[in-house]
């Protein structure tokens, strides 16, 4: 009975489940392109509402206030991308941590990583 259940994971080997965290590290560095690419748009967004709100100091008073909120709304939005960041690259960092362990341990059981990469997996999408 044992047997059955535990007989993928004998065959899993470190080779593969180095595969899983190459590949789970690969992920990660493209949500870390995406999210710097993020960034820098919301500064330039925040950019431009300061350079309208700027041009319209004089003329009307109420775009003047909308024009601060939105540059207020893009660099609230870019601190969050910026934490989110930072969760990017403690895992990143834990990855390749379990990386160098992989070939001291042979033995690594593969429900370990599994379970790693996909609680990886459901903290990024949250």
């Amino acid at each position: 009975m044992f047997s059955k259940l535990f007989h993928g994971c004998r065959e899993d080997s470190s080779k593969s489940s180095s595969d899983k965290l190459k590949q789970t590290l690969e992920m990660l560095e493209k949500k870390e392109i995406i999210l710097q690419k993020k960034i820098s748009v919301e500064v330039e967004r925040a950019k431009e509402f300061t350079r309208a709100r700027n041009k319209q100091v004089c003329k009307y008073k109420h775009m003047y206030q909308l024009y601060s909120a939105a540059a207020m709304q893009c660099l609230k939005r870019k601190k969050f991308y910026e934490g989110k960041m930072e969760q990017l690259c403690s895992s990143q960092s834990h990855i390749r941590d379990q990386e160098q362990k992989l070939p001291q341990k042979p033995s690594v059981h593969c429900r370990q990583v599994q379970q790693m990469t996909t609680n990886l997996k459901e903290n990024l999408e949250a």
